[in-house]
C-alpha cells in the first residue's frame, strides 16, 4: 500500500520531483557535460525512479530529507564522478521531503510550484536561445520588453503564471527528467561516386483505372566520364 491514498497524489508529487531534478544545476550540468558518459540521462532517471520509491511505494514515509541528501551525494559522485562542495543536495533533499510530506495530506501547494518555476526557468532558457540565433544573424530588432530575459523574474507564485502548458501534473510526471524521445534520423540516400552527375528526379503521370491521377517517382543517376 502507497503512502500516498490518491492517485492524483502520486501524479502530483512525480511531478514535482522531475521539476526539482531540472531545476538542480549541478545534475543538468553533469547532463550537458556528460560527465557520466553517454547514458547520463538514463542515469537522471534512475534517481527519479529512485527517490519515487523511496516515499511512494511505502505505506508510510520512512524516509527523511537527510536520507534523500546521501542518495543524491553518492549518485552524483558515483554515477557522473562529481564531488559536490556546494550544499545543493541538503536543498533539495528538504525540498523532496516536504513535498513527499504535503502531498501525502494532500497539500499540493509545492509540487505545483516547482512545476510552474521549472517551466518559468525553460521558457526563459529558449527565449535565450532564440535572442542569441538573432544576434548571430544580425536579423532582429531590438525590442526592450522582448530583449530582458536576464532580468525575468523566473520565480514568482501560481498565482501570478497562467498554466505550464501542460495537460496534467501526470502528462508532466511522464516525461523524461532531461530532453524529449531521441530523435530517428532520416536515412540518406548514398554518395555519388566520382564522374556521377547528381540524382535527376522525374515525375511520371499515371491515370489509374477510375480516372484519377497518380504520380511516380523515378530516379535515374548518370555516369559522365567514367567507363567501365
Amino acid at each position: 500500500m502507497s503512502a500516498f491514498a490518491q492517485n492524483d497524489a502520486v501524479a502530483e508529487f512525480s511531478a514535482g520531483v522531475t521539476a526539482t531534478l531540472r531545476r538542480w544545476t549541478a545534475l543538468r550540468a553533469a547532463i550537458d557535460g556528460e560527465w557520466g558518459g553517454g547514458d547520463c540521462r538514463s542515469k537522471a532517471e534512475a534517481i527519479r525512479s529512485h527517490i519515487l520509491s523511496m516515499f511512494v511505494t511505502s505505506p508510510t514515509i520512512k524516509y527523511t530529507a537527510t536520507d534523500v541528501e546521501d542518495y543524491l551525494y553518492i549518485q552524483m559522485e558515483e554515477s557522473f564522478c562529481c564531488q559536490l562542495e556546494d550544499g545543493s543536495p541538503a536543498d533539495l533533499g528538504s525540498i523532496i521531503y516536504e513535498m513527499a510530506v504535503k502531498c501525502h495530506g494532500g497539500d499540493f501547494t509545492l509540487s505545483r510550484t516547482m512545476v510552474d518555476f521549472a517551466e518559468k526557468e525553460r521558457e526563459a532558457l529558449e527565449k535565450k536561445m532564440e535572442v542569441k540565433v538573432l544576434v548571430e544573424g544580425e536579423d532582429f530588432e531590438e525590442d526592450e520588453e522582448d530583449m530582458d530575459v536576464e532580468g525575468m523574474d523566473v520565480g514568482g507564485s501560481l498565482e501570478q503564471s497562467t498554466t505550464t502548458g501542460m495537460t496534467s501534473m501526470a502528462d508532466y510526471a511522464s516525461q523524461p527528467v532531461f530532453g524529449g524521445p531521441q530523435q530517428v534520423q532520416k536515412e540518406l540516400p548514398p554518395p555519388r561516386q566520382l564522374g556521377e552527375e547528381e540524382v535527376v528526379v522525374e515525375k511520371e503521370k499515371i491515370i489509374d483505372e477510375d480516372g484519377f491521377e497518380q504520380v511516380v517517382r523515378r530516379s535515374k543517376r548518370k555516369n559522365k566520364g567514367v567507363k567501365g
